[in-house]
């Protein structure tokens, strides 16, 4: 673990030092060189940037969800309360539906993402019905019904709850995934993340908005980077225990059901380490950048550097699950 630590940070180092410095001239004396990425010089706080639900009090949703934040909207940019740096969201939030318990069928202006962590239950609009299990993804526009249901007497329905403004091109319908049936749409990224691509711009989200999951493999690490002011990257621990992250020039322990805001600075690099020899590691990621007026859409394909790789697509006609009638 010390040796893929000192090999993770040492690249985060040489990442960082690539701007370019100029020589000092003859006379002057030796100047030290700070290198950029540095949380305290920065003044980037990252523990605001993590979320952590088991230190939020509960509150309700839907009537009758159980929810605990995890990330709230603030402004990333600036000094703000704990957890609250969500630039294009409102929340981020487990969710519990107790056992034998079922939310209102009603509408809210806000466009939601849910997607099933463990338990059973149903979703339906008053028409049709959809079964849910562990890994149902489900994108809920603004304005259409639903309605959630536990279908046990003795587990909760236990979710992650997003809840967001949708733009302009958002559907009227529920769009209901298997996130397991997806094909992989990305290898390799940032050297070891592998991602199923859930919902994106097909489905009704601003152009470069997208939710996926994705799987870091044991004994890997994702590649040090950082992403520039008005991108929103978040990323939630979906699988169970305890690994460390790299932020910045700070590690920290991040558990199930924990995310991060990737501060965005431009300087403050982040990556997940997978320090398991046996263990895969899965996240659900949200990302967004700036909207650029008069910028045509781009097209939903495959990164041009693994378009000879037949297993990769983002087509998700296989893993969308059409809604049953209600008797």
């Amino acid at each position: 673990m010390k040796s893929l630590l000192l090999a993770l940070l040492s690249a985060s180092v040489i990442a960082a030092a690539q701007a370019p410095v100029t020589a000092p001239s003859p006379a002057a004396a030796p100047e030290r060189v700070q290198l950029v990425g540095l949380n305290e010089k920065e003044g980037v706080s990252v523990d605001r940037f993590l979320g952590q639900p088991k230190n939020s009090p509960v509150h309700l949703s839907h009537g009758t969800l159980l929810t605990h934040e995890i990330l709230g909207a603030g402004d990333p940019n600036n000094p703000g309360p704990q957890g609250r740096v969500l630039e294009y969201r409102k929340l981020l939030a487990t969710a519990d539906l107790l056992p034998g318990s079922q939310t209102p069928l009603e509408t809210y202006p806000d466009a939601y993402f849910f997607y099933v962590k463990s338990g059973q239950g149903r979703l339906d609009d008053g028409k049709q019905y959809w079964d849910l299990r562990a890994d149902i993804a489900i994108l809920v526009p603004p304005g259409v019904a639903h309605r959630l249901i536990n279908t046990s007497q003795d587990a909760p329905l236990k979710l992650l709850m997003l809840q967001w403004t949708a733009g302009p091109d958002a559907k009227h319908e529920l769009i209901v995934r298997d996130s397991r049936l997806l094909s992989w749409c990305e290898e390799n990224a940032h050297w070891n993340n592998t991602s199923r691509c859930i919902f994106g711009a097909a489905d009704g989200l601003l152009q470069g908005e997208r939710i996926y999951t994705v799987m870091l493999q044991p004994w890997a690490v994702s590649q040090p980077h950082s992403h520039t002011p008005g991108t929103e990257e978040v990323w939630t621990k979906i699988t169970p225990g305890t690994i460390p992250i790299l932020i910045g020039s700070d590690l920290r322990e991040m558990d199930q059901d924990e995310a991060y805001l990737v501060p965005p600075t431009g300087k403050t690099d982040h990556s997940n380490i997978n320090v398991s020899k046996d263990k895969v590691e899965w996240w659900l990621y949200f990302a967004r950048g700036p909207q650029r007026p008069n910028t045509p859409p781009r097209p939903q394909t495959i990164p041009s550097a693994f378009a000879s790789n037949p297993n990769l697509s983002r087509d998700t006609q296989a893993a969308t699950i059409a809604g049953r009638p209600l008797k």
